[in-house]
């Protein structure tokens, strides 16, 4: 969701050269200036292939990581499946197909992996299949044409395929046909591009390195700000033939006819803000950026003087102390000792980290959210770990500072390894799923465990999902309750939920309904969106509760008001979860629900219609 920019007349005067002052300060924080606000939604399918029993490929999985990465980057919801079956890859197709019934979306699918060609049809190989020729292809592979099909069915403007695949011929020693090699060229369907790692009937190099040569390119140049769609693929085939010496050529072929970019162009932001932090926290920002670096003793005490209780005059006197004790030949070790240096400059970046968090709230506006970044890494560059923690969670979130999953995890790590158990709990996630850092399941059971050890209810949580999956542990349903428990004591909305669908399954222990209600209860509270559509089910069904058509009603409208958020499922967070197979009583309640809110005006006959839609999507853009 976008900030909508409030219309307001040219200031003037010294108000005009505030305003500016404040857009310099935006700069400063994002050190570039924005590119242009993306008019639509992104979504992506992304698959990595590579753990073959026979023919293995090394890269796939990374080029996944990295094709992920980079899309989320640049604005794009994105699914990441990983060494999938064909059921897994349909059912992600589905999933993807969902996801793209918004307006004008861009929908990109990109696989990496074995693909041949059948016929002049080309199909993506799962895993978990044994097969040697034609035949077996027709009967167990995916063929591209079902995922094309689902993309050009939906409501999309823009269609984007890219396939890093045929690798290598997979099925030499079958009874394959020798000449018939590489993927088949197809003509794109409207407001579609299909791009290959090679030309038709060729082979693409897996690499000798981290990431194939046309998934390292390709992604390098979606970076790039202003590059349009075109000129990523040709920029892309440039380096590829480069580093393979001509033997790989990438090809394309589109019926594009409107302008995309991954990156915006830079353009000048508006000098008006729709919302001023104050006047004299910006003059003071922009001059501290301008003396911070400076051993000008006089410069640092006339900061202080002119602002005494101002944002930084805690660290301004700490360099003084610093600067006058080195002139001294003072006997202090600012960088490796933990005497009175290092107790003075935590002090002063605790001052700073206060300041920062009471800005960083819910509601503030986006100048606050700036100027929090802003205080977090003076406090963070002083040795504060909480600061650390905050400042890679505002890059995680795209928080008061442009999204980069690449920076918050730098800045996880440093913070991990000066024992935050915040950012412990945070990196660990960055390493389960291999965003931002690489996929080590090891590395995050490790981190997981120690956050948990330090009573981190995140990761306690995130340790007891390891648990309850067995996902590179033993599996330990015990374990898994107890950790979601001492979660949940701590108000973990995501423990509570996880252990109310173990207490409803029988998971560890006999079923407990009336638990697991509590438990979903508490997290509703807490604005969990799929503790709501599971509490829907449950008055829906009358499982365990006395049956409620209207507190399932109201528990589904609920769930769409709730902000997408990592770490929840996303059934409540489309208008999709209102058609989750409720009986006629509930959907007729919805409807009623919905015209008490102003929002529909239809009959309550139980049949969603498009009016009942569009009465739902307001209730989810509220």
């Amino acid at each position: 969701m976008f900030a909508r920019a409030s219309r307001r007349s040219a200031p003037s005067g010294g108000s005009w050269r505030m305003a500016a002052m404040l857009v310099l300060v935006l700069m400063l924080v994002s050190g570039a200036w924005p590119g242009a606000a993306l008019a639509e939604p992104r979504v992506a399918l992304v698959i990595g292939n590579g753990s073959y029993a026979a023919s293995r490929l090394k890269n796939p999985r990374a080029d996944a990581v990295l094709m992920a990465r980079s899309l989320s980057a640049a604005g794009f919801d994105v699914m990441t499946v990983m060494d999938a079956s064909a059921d897994q890859i349909r059912a992600a197709v589905s999933e993807f197909g969902t996801r793209l019934q918004a307006p004008g979306a861009v929908a990109l699918f990109y696989y990496a992996g074995h693909g041949v060609q059948v016929d002049g049809d080309n199909y993506l190989i799962p895993l978990g299949v044994d097969i040697g020729t034609t035949e077996d292809v027709l009967e167990f592979a995916v063929p591209l044409q079902s995922v094309m099909r689902t993309m050009t069915r939906s409501a999309t403007r823009l269609n984007i395929v890219i396939l890093d695949a045929c690798r290598d011929n997979p099925f030499a020693a079958g009874t394959w046909t020798a000449s018939v090699t590489g993927l088949a060229p197809i003509v794109a369907p409207a407001d579609t591009i299909i791009a290959y790692a090679t030309g038709p009937g060729q082979m693409a190099d897996d690499g000798a390195g981290a990431n194939s040569p046309y998934t390292a390119a390709l992604a390098s140049e979606m970076s790039r700000p202003g590059a349009t769609l075109e000129d990523v693929f040709r920029a892309t085939r440039r380096h590829v033939l480069a580093r393979t010496g001509n033997r790989q050529t990438p090809w394309e072929h589109s019926s594009l006819v409107s302008q995309f970019y991954f990156v915006p162009p830079p353009t000048p932001v508006a000098v008006m803000p729709a919302a001023r932090a104050d006047d004299s926290r910006v003059a003071e920002l922009l001059e501290w950026d301008a003396i911070k670096a400076t051993r000008d003793i006089a410069l640092l005490q006339d900061h202080i003087r002119r602002y005494p209780g101002g944002l930084f005059a805690e660290v301004a006197a700490v360099r003084v102390a610093k600067i006058e004790a080195m002139r001294s030949g003072t006997p202090w070790s600012w960088m490796m000792t933990g005497g009175i240096d290092s107790s003075v400059r935590l002090t002063a970046a605790t001052a700073i980290y206060e300041k920062a968090v009471a800005l960083d709230r819910d509601g503030a506006l986006a100048d606050e959210l700036a100027l929090a970044v802003k205080l977090y890494a003076e406090a963070a560059t002083e040795g504060l770990p909480a600061a650390m923690y905050r400042l890679g969670r505002a890059y995680d979130k795209g928080r008061g500072v442009s999204k980069d999953i690449l920076e918050a995890a730098r800045w996880f790590e440093r913070a991990a390894n000066n024992n935050d158990s915040a950012a412990m709990a945070a990196l660990g996630t960055m390493h389960e799923f291999g965003e931002g850092a690489a996929p080590n399941l090891a590395e995050a059971l490790r981190l997981y465990q120690a956050a948990a050890n330090a009573g981190d209810a995140n990761g306690m949580a995130s340790l007891a999902f390891l648990y309850s999956q067995g996902k590179g542990v033993a599996r330990n349903t015990a374990e898994a309750r107890r950790l979601y428990k001492a979660a949940a004591d701590k108000g973990n909305a995501r423990a509570m939920f996880n252990l109310g669908l173990m207490e409803l399954r029988g998971e560890g222990a006999a079923a407990n309904v009336p638990s697991a209600v509590n438990l979903l209860e508490a997290a509703a509270k807490l604005d969990h969106a799929g503790a709501m559509v599971e509490l829907a089910h449950l008055f829906d069904r009358g499982r365990g509760v006395t049956r409620s058509s209207t507190r399932a009603a109201a528990y589904v409208l609920a769930s769409l008001r709730v902000p997408r958020q990592a770490g929840q499922p996303q059934t409540g967070q489309g208008i999709d979860v209102a058609f989750g197979g409720w009986s006629y009583a509930t959907r007729r309640q919805i409807q009623k629900q919905l015209a008490v809110k102003g929002l529909y005006a239809g009959r309550s006959h139980g049949f969603f219609n498009a009016e009942t839609r569009k009465a739902l999507m307001a209730v989810a853009e509220r």
